[in-house]
This record gives C-alpha cells, structure tokens and sequence, in this order.
C-alpha cells in the first residue's frame, strides 16, 4: 500500500542527510550531531484509498513520548502506544464499504501534543438512512422501543452518532442533546484501540426521558421513562453521520409519549384463506401496542395437535394488526389454528387477543379448455390455472387503450393487463388487474398459477377469445423464475393462425414491412398523446393511441402489426425526415397474437388477427427481404411527378388534376423547430407535410353512371415466381370536413393485354379509401374529428394472378366502385360514439373535385 506519506518519508530522509551533512560542514569533527526535538511527525494529514492496508509514521523525539487514537473505531489500530526517541508506528485500517471516514493519531510528550489525521475514502459515495416510519406514538409505560432504518451504511453502523431534542410543555425544541458519542453496531463491543477522551457531559435542558440509544444496522433502539406529567411529551430522535469532508446524512424520529394504557382488539375474531402460500393481514382498528411488537407474547394452538410442520409463520403486530403467513396446505383437507396473543406494559397493564384461522385446502388444477367452456360470468371454481406468462409488464405494448370519452383514452389499461398461455401453447388469456403494481408481479416468461375463483370470464366471439378480468396480486398462487426457453413458441404462417391462437406467443416466420418507409408508427403525430414520445402530440384532444403497420409472409397473406404511441422504439430519432425505421429485410416476429376492436373502429377492417410484440428485439427482421420490387412510387422527395422510385412504370391519371400531398408515412418526429427542409414551423400540428401525391377528380360518372379511375402500367416480361403483390397506402381529406368526400370503395382491376380487356383481381374485396383525421369546419356548427376517421393513410394490399408474371405490359386499374363516401357526422362529445364519417354519405353530380381528394403515399408491386 503506497500513501502520500511514502513520498512524505523519503523527503524527511533526505532532509534529514542533509542537515547532517551541513552540520558536519559547519563544526567540523569536533562532535556527533544530534537531532534534539521535544516533538514532531513527518507529516499531519494522510489519505488512504479505500482498501485496506496499513502506512508508518516517523516520530520525531528526545524523550518519552505516547499515542493513541483520537476515537475510540474499529477500522483502524496502531502497533505502538509508547516508544523512545525518534521512531515510527505502524497504522493498520480495514476496507471501508461505507462513507469517507477519518481518525487521527495523538502523540503525547508531557504538555506537548502533535496529531497525524488519517482520512479514508469510502466504497458509498451516495448515503442514504431514513427511519422506515418517520414517528411513533408510546404509551405512558416506561418501556425499551425499537424503530426499523432503511440505509445503505451497514458498514458504517460504528460511526453513526445521535442527538435528542426535548420540547417543552409550550412545545418549544430545546437545544439537540447527544445521546451517543459512538453508535453499536448489533449491540457489539466498541473499538479495539483505547485512549479516545471522555466527553464532558452536557446540561439537560428537561428531564432527559429518553435514553441508552443504540444503533444497529436495521433499528435504533432507545429506552423512555414513565411519563408522570399527566400530559403527552414530544422529542425528536436524529440519527447522523459525517463523512470525511464533513458532509452530514441524517434521519429524524419525531417521539410522542401519551398518557395511554395499552389498547388492542381484533376486527375479526375469525377468518378464512384459500389454500396456497400467503400473506396475511387482521385488522386492527383499536391498536396502540404497534410500536411494541417485539415485544408482544405469541402463541399458536393448531387444532388436532402440533403439526410436524407449523403451517402459520411469522405473526406479528403491525400498524394494520396482525399479520402473519401461511403455508400451502397441501393436505387432504381444511385445516384450523387459533393465534393468541399478549402484551403486558411496565406497569402490568395488560391486553389480549385470538384469532382463529381457517385455511382450505390447496385448490386443484383446472385445464385452459374448461375454463374456455364456461358460461361467461363470475367464475366458481375452486381451482386455479397454470401456464406462461407471455406479455412483459415494462411493455407499452400490451394492449390498446379504451377510449373513455371523444378525446380521452386509458392508458392504464395497458399496464394492467397480461397475457398467459398453456404449457402447451394451445390457449392463452388475457388477464385483467386491479392495478398496475398487481400485473405486474407477473414476470414474461415465468409460470405461474392464478386463482380464478371468483373472478370474472368474458368472451368475444368471431373472433373467439377469452379475458378474465378482477384479478389481485392474492389471485397469484405461485410463480417461477423467468426462463425464456422453456416456454413453448408456435411457428405459423399467416395463414395457420387460428382463434385458439389469441392470446399465444407465435413465431411467425418469413415475414416482412409492406411499407418500408417511415416507422412503426406512420401516422400524424400531432393528433396523438403529447408524452416524451410525441412532443408535438396535444395534451387536450388526443385522436388515437395506436397504429397498425402491414406485413405480408412468403405465401402472400397480410397481417399488421400493432404498435401503442407510448412504445419508445416506434420513432428514433428526431431528425431523421426521410428515413425509414422500420426494418427493410425478412424474418421471424415473435409476438403475442391479438383480436383488436378498438383499431378497427378507426382504420377499418385490419384483418382477423394481429401481432403485438413486447419488444423492439421480438422484430427479427433481419434477413434479405424475399419479395423483389417490379415498381414503387413514394413521394417522399416533395416532387409531384408521377416517376417511380424504383423500377419502371407509369401512372396514367385521366384527368384528375395532380398536386402534392401532405400527412404520410415518415419517422420526423417533431423537435419544437421549423423544418428547414420545406420551412414547416407548425411542429406537424395536423400534417406532417413530408410527401405523397393528390389526385383531385370528380370520380363518378353521373352520365355513365360508373366509376373514375386511375392505372398502373409496369412490365414483368421475363419474371416469374410463386406470389404477386400490389401494395398502396392512401387515404382522403384535407384537413377540413368538407373534402372528405372521394369514394369509399374502390375495385380493383387487371390486364395483361395491355389494357384492352380487365377483369376483377380474384378473391380481392372492395380497396378502401378512408378519410384521415381532419378538424371540422367549425364555421358550419360542427364538431371535431369523427372516431372512425384514420391519423394518417391506411395501408392494403392485394394478391395479383399467377399470369400477371411474364407479361410485356401489366395494368392494375383503380375504379371507383360507388358514390358512396364519407359525411361529416358533427361529431360531439355526447354522441362521439355513434357519429361516424365513413360510407356514410354518397358523392352527388354537385360535388366538386377538390373535395375529392385522393391521397396516395406508396404504391408498390412486388413478387417472390
């Protein structure tokens, strides 16, 4: 161990020879020189480094001479307590875990005194000591009272001191009196070293009524006198420490002694459990003995005779009553105990009670399939489930938010729910929670078994899936440490899922983004929650809380993901503008397998199922993609011309006028400053002005009475393969309630003989142009935003014929299908639920093109 001093001694010494050397010089050989010092050391202030080591001092005499330490410590020691002359001692110290701390050394020569200070530093560099409960409130008895610290000094329990401070009969705080010089870690001995003074004692300015404080790692325990007075007295009780640089950590108990006896009665005389290992709890209104719990005499009298094992452990008296714990009964049957207890002051007051505790037997195991097969209601089983847990309680991913009112959502809701499926994966619930701080006990990927006694089944049908809802922390019996790789995982193609796979943890694989701009989340942020996620969002009309993002497998078949505002990896990034997110290969998506109204209402009709994932990482997408674009258009570069971004194609438009369109799919996520890449300073306050093309028309033919349309022309000579996809992303409206109004239904048709016949794309419904979220024109005494309006385009995508491949001209065409549109529902707070916009209205020869906006964000033809 090398200190300061190592430097310190080696200058001494040379000091030293040299004044040797120049007292030599000076009187020649008449005599040898001699050091004659009365007293002195090499040096006063040392560090030392946390780990423990020991370091010499040098003593400078030309007597006599004595040490020792200027406190009493067990750190530190020295080798020496007396020597002669010129010297050294050897000071030891152990590691230190705690604080900075310091000691000194005192030499002694008769009236001459010097003091080497030793200052170590400490492993804490953030202390923390607090009384778990900040006051406490005693009888008139005298008494021995322990109150429970919580601190992260256990190492540092021997230099913790105390002071009390007395109040007057006014309740005026006298001067803090010291009531320990050095605390007593666990009741133990002092420091090894003597010496340390003896403190003069100090003037008590009342009667001193608390005493023989002592400091343990996980109490301080003092003494109280009887209070005679006739009237209540206050103290505070401040437990403290110093640090080497002289930085104070302390906690304060605020002390109450009464005028009471003792009080302390049941709410309950008798009380029953279920069957598994628990926590339990008798309250206790009329109870003053809490701060003497340890002290309360307990004895537990089991019916039938002591058991080989004591099924009631631990009982105790809290500030709530009783508590004690209970074992699993694992028996054949109910099983009975009765807790007595008792409590006698220093006076020979003296309170009782008994309570008898009834504990069923342990419930059995009921399968996920009988439980699916219940009528829906309140559960009456005395039984429990067992299986994984497979939703992640940090997630904000579990579930949508239910809208509670036309623009307000309950985002609690996520963080109460959880999924659990199977042990062999077949069934999964979702579990609903009283709270938050109930779910999530559940750790992901742990098993567990849940009490559903009492608790309540729902079931959704078409799609068929099963909640259970008013579960507490009391409903989880038991749980196992997290281990992901016993949990069963299915593989799935999209097309394999089923309703009994709602609600499990699914690999499906070879899936990839349709949409391989923007992010998780393309949608127009400043409609959604204004959190650390969103700073451009709104605080008082937030429109939706998630988002669906289309995938598509190696067979074709789409299913979306979903994703909550509130996930932090849905948008990185706040400058990114064009970039994308969103993974641009191929992989494997494990997530959980979700039905979702919610979505529906507001996007249209997402597909049966859907997949959430708990985590950024569930999204493997990290493989070559395995579709190749024929042709792509984007916009994303503000340009309204109609060339593709990849491949070779044509948009031939018809008539429609041409503009550039604002609100799509991107991962700028506003940052408080004006966009220098258009001069946007609005902070996406309804768009997001970053790309997209508006075909302005009247879309139906009065005349002909038959839809408008526009085509798609690209080439696929010398292709083939197995699966052809024609992906868009669009939608309809412009901010306003009154150009909302292009058609809702558009067919979807194709040619391969170069436009001269078109037949309808087989098993292919209607493609759906929903209006995005728009504020009413308010002028015309309307409301906001309807519900079922989308925040921002929605994505579709097609399956095209095996004989598009190998043609020397494809044409894809998009007619309108109907007049029917979209209204403006005047939506309100009272009727939001039921004024809807979309195919609510029909186009009439009187509507005008600019009010039949289609807005298009991508357009996409892919094959693998």
């Amino acid at each position: 161990m090398k200190t300061i001093f190592n430097k310190q001694k080696r200058s001494i010494v040379g000091v030293t020879v040299a004044l040797l050397a120049f007292a030599a010089a000076i009187t020649g050989c008449q005599k040898d020189f001699e050091l004659d010092l009365p007293l002195a050391v090499s040096s006063r202030n040392l560090s030392l480094t946390k780990e423990a080591g020991s370091t010499h001092v040098l003593v400078y005499s030309n007597g006599e001479w004595t040490a020792h330490l200027t406190r009493n410590v067990k750190w530190a020691s020295i080798n020496k307590q007396e020597g002669y002359g010129n010297h050294e001692i050897v000071f030891s110290y152990s590691a230190n875990y705690g604080i900075s701390r310091k000691v000194g050394v005192v030499f002694s020569k008769g009236g001459l005194r010097d003091t080497v200070m030793f200052t170590q530093a400490g492993a804490v560099t953030e202390p923390s000591l607090v009384f778990t409960k900040p006051a406490v409130t005693l009888l008139k008895s005298s008494s021995a009272v322990k109150s429970a610290i919580s601190t992260n000094l256990r190492y540092s329990i021997d230099d913790m001191e105390a002071t009390v401070t007395y109040y007057d009969e006014n309740d005026m705080p006298n001067d803090p009196v010291k009531v320990v010089t050095r605390a007593d870690a666990e009741g133990e001995e002092g420091g090894e070293e003597g010496g340390g003074e003896e403190e003069t004692p100090v003037a008590q300015p009342v009667d001193p009524w608390i005493s023989d404080v002592v400091i343990t790692r996980s109490a301080v325990t003092f003494a109280v006198s009887e209070n005679a007075t006739g009237f209540p007295r206050r103290a505070d009780l401040n437990v403290f420490i110093e640090d080497a640089d002289g930085k104070v950590t302390n906690s304060t108990l605020s002390i109450t002694q009464g005028i009471a006896d003792p009080v302390f009665r049941l709410d309950e005389s008798e009380v029953t459990y279920e069957g598994y290992a628990q926590d339990c709890v008798v309250a206790a209104t009329n109870n003053n003995i809490e701060p003497y719990a340890d002290k309360v005499l307990y004895e537990v009298v089991y019916e039938g005779g002591e058991p080989e094992e004591p099924w009631i452990a631990k009982p105790a008296i809290t500030s709530d009553g009783l508590t004690f714990k209970l074992l699993k009964n694992d028996t054949e049957a109910a099983r009975t105990a009765v807790i007595k207890l008792t409590y006698a002051d220093e006076l020979g007051n003296e309170v009782a009670a008994e309570c008898k505790v009834v504990q069923k037997m342990y419930p059995a195991a009921v399968d996920f399939a009988s439980v699916r097969a219940l009528a829906p209601g309140e559960i009456a089983l005395q039984q429990y489930i067992e299986g994984f847990v497979i939703s992640d309680a940090a997630s904000a991913n579990i579930c949508s938010s239910p809208q509670t009112a036309q623009f307000a959502f309950d985002r609690s809701e996520n963080k109460k729910t959880a999924y659990i499926e199977s042990a062999d994966a077949k069934y999964g619930f979702a579990l609903k929670f009283a709270t938050s701080d109930d779910a999530k006990l559940l750790e992901r990927y742990s098993k567990v078994r849940i009490a559903i006694n009492g608790l309540t089944l729902e079931k959704h049908e078409n799609p068929d899936y099963y909640t259970i809802k008013g579960l507490t922390a009391a409903n989880i019996l038991e749980a196992t440490t997290a281990d992901e790789f016993k949990v069963p995982v299915k593989t799935k193609t999209i097309a394999e899922l089923t309703d009994d796979d709602i609600f499990t943890l699914v690999s499906v694989s070879n899936l990839e983004v349709m949409c391989k701009d923007g992010a998780y989340t393309n949608s127009t942020e400043g409609y959604l929650f204004k959190d650390g996620h969103s700073p451009c969002g709104t605080s008082s009309a937030p429109r939706y809380d998630v988002v669906p993002l289309l995938c598509y497998d190696m067979n074709g078949d789409a299913i979306r993901m979903l994703t909550n505002c509130g996930v932090s990896w849905r948008r990185t990034g706040a400058d990114l503008k064009w970039n994308t997110v969103v993974p641009q290969g191929a992989g494997t998506f494990k997530g959980v397998v979700v039905a979702d109204d919610i979505v529906t209402v507001r996007y249209g009709n997402i597909g049966r199922y859907q997949l959430r994932a708990m985590t950024a990482e569930d999204i493997a997408l990290n493989d070559a993609p395995f579709a190749q674009t024929i042709v792509e258009w984007n916009w994303n570069n503000l340009k309204t011309d109609l060339d593709p971004e990849i491949g070779t194609g044509t948009i031939n438009k018809y008539g429609a006028s041409q503009a550039g369109a604002a609100d799509f799919n991107n991962p700028y996520h506003c940052n408080g400053k004006t966009d220098e890449k258009n001069g946007n300073g609005t902070n996406q306050k309804g768009l997001v002005n970053l790309g997209g093309l508006r075909l302005d028309n009247t879309w139906w033919d009065f005349t002909k009475n038959e839809g408008k349309y526009f085509d798609i022309e690209f080439s696929t000579q010398g292709i083939s393969g197995s699966n052809m996809t024609f992906g868009i992303v669009w939608g309809t409206g412009d901010m306003g309630g009154t150009n909302i109004k292009a058609p809702s239904n558009w067919n979807l048709l194709y040619s391969v003989d170069g436009g001269e016949s078109f037949q309808p794309v087989p098993n292919s419904d209607p493609v759906k142009c929903r209006c995005i979220v728009w504020w009413d024109d308010t002028k015309s005494g309307g409301g906001a935003t309807p519900n079922d309006a989308a925040p921002g385009f929605t994505e579709h995508l097609r399956k095209l014929p095996a004989e598009c491949f190998g043609k020397e001209k494809v044409v894809l065409r998009l007619q309108a299908a109907s007049t029917v549109t979209n209204i403006n529902p005047k939506a309100s707070s009272s009727n939001y639920k039921t004024a809807l916009a979309c195919e609510k209205g029909n186009i009439t020869s009187s509507t005008t093109a600019a009010n039949q906006q289609v807005r298009i964000g991508t357009i996409t033809v892919r094959y693998n």
